[in-house]
């Protein structure tokens, strides 16, 4: 498994530490950091991984540790490169998806000679807006933005359409044609194949898919859907038009895992296996499913996306999938320099596959998308 799709703690750690602390606008060289002590805190780290995520910073060059006084930062990209400056801006800095993503961006960023401002539009379009004008003025030259989820009523008038039509802005995971800006994405129509694809070849048939409100506009779970649904119709498979007709959630709000286990078992006929959003919404799930005493993966199996290092040792195990999100960061800042460098002429999307990364309580099982096989592995 490379390391950009599971990093090591500290590592992780460290980027955190970058985006919250060395990475804003508003730094100087000689701001102090958080003591240790406050960081494993602010972190949930132990004091090793924080030490040698601090040692790391440290090894390049961006922070330096001062006996008896604490760590500051020795440098910040605003005043080093002020003309060789890209921004990323995300819905929330401190997501585990957000923060491979920088890991990508950054490494990519340095061995192209630029470097980064980071922010977090904490899920408001207004602010992610007020963001992007806050680095260009700040001198960016460019913009990898991983957009809030826009709702259909929010589309047209949406300031893409309207505002720095030419400035270089890179959409990330999430993107509308309408915007006609260059787009690096995930192919989860693919995934949402293959996933269906894996459920049928255990002996499933009965797959739902958690349904999304017509109006939220996440791409990456209606292509998923688009995907279930073709691969139920390729292999000759019916879907019941209880699954179709089923009451749609809206992403945005919280999810109340209880009920969606009691509208699953609404359905006519049971499902014998969920497809839902992601890890962290499938934990949920299966925990309300076992509350009802719904054996799970025996009865109804559920199964997830994004592989989240907080349900990697969650019982039981389900199948997820790899996004290589450090791997998409590299390819959006890529784009950038082509297009800094006058080599992009027109918008483009780049579409990156996913594995399929199918997990049973003790085994391990990795379906590769070019391959259609699987392997086992320890």
């Amino acid at each position: 498994m490379s390391a950009q799709k599971r990093l090591p703690t500290y590592v992780m750690i460290a980027e955190r530490i970058k985006a919250e602390w060395i990475s804003r606008p508003d730094v100087r060289p000689g701001d102090k950091l958080p003591t240790q002590h406050q960081l494993r805190k602010m972190l949930g780290a132990s004091r090793p991984t924080v030490a040698k995520a601090l040692a790391l910073l440290a090894a390049e060059g961006l922070v330096e540790s001062r006996q008896g006084s604490g760590v500051y930062l020795r440098s910040t990209p605003l005043e080093s490169t002020r003309t060789r400056l890209l921004s990323f801006i995300a819905p929330q800095s401190h997501a585990a998806l957000v923060l491979r993503a920088y890991y990508g961006i950054e490494r990519r960023a340095r061995q192209k000679g630029y470097s980064l401002l980071m922010a977090s539009s904490e899920n408001d379009v207004r602010h992610e807006e007020e963001l992007v004008e806050q680095h260009l003025q700040a001198g960016a030259q460019g913009v990898i933005l991983y957009p809030v989820t826009r709702w259909r009523h929010q589309l047209q008038n949406d300031y893409l359409r309207r505002r720095w039509r030419d400035v270089p802005i890179v959409l990330f995971d999430i993107g509308y044609e309408e915007w006609e800006r260059p787009m690096v994405l995930f192919d989860n129509f693919r995934l949402g194949y293959q996933m269906t694809q894996a459920l049928l070849a255990h002996g499933h048939r009965h797959i739902a898919f958690l349904p999304l409100h017509p109006d939220c506009l996440h791409r990456s779970i209606r292509e998923r859907r688009e995907g279930w649904l073709a691969a139920m119709q390729d292999a000759g498979v019916a879907v019941p038009p209880s699954y179709l007709q089923w009451a749609p959630l809206a992403r945005e709000q919280p999810l109340d895992g209880e009920e969606v286990a009691h509208q699953v078992l609404r359905l006519v006929p049971v499902p014998d296996a969920l497809i839902t959003w992601e890890d962290s919404v499938a934990v949920a799930v299966i925990r309300a499913l076992q509350k009802l005493g719904v054996a799970v993966p025996e009865e109804m199996r559920v199964v997830g996306f994004d592989d989240l290092e907080t349900t990697h040792f969650f019982q039981p195990a389900f199948p997820t999938s790899q996004p290589d999100f450090a791997r998409l960061g590299e390819i959006a800042v890529e784009v950038l320099d082509e297009w800094l460098s006058g080599r992009r002429a027109m918008p483009r999307t780049y579409i990156l596959s996913v594995p399929v990364l199918w997990r049973e309580p003790r085994t391990l099982r990795r379906i590769h998308p070019k391959e259609g096989g699987s392997e086992d592995e320890a």
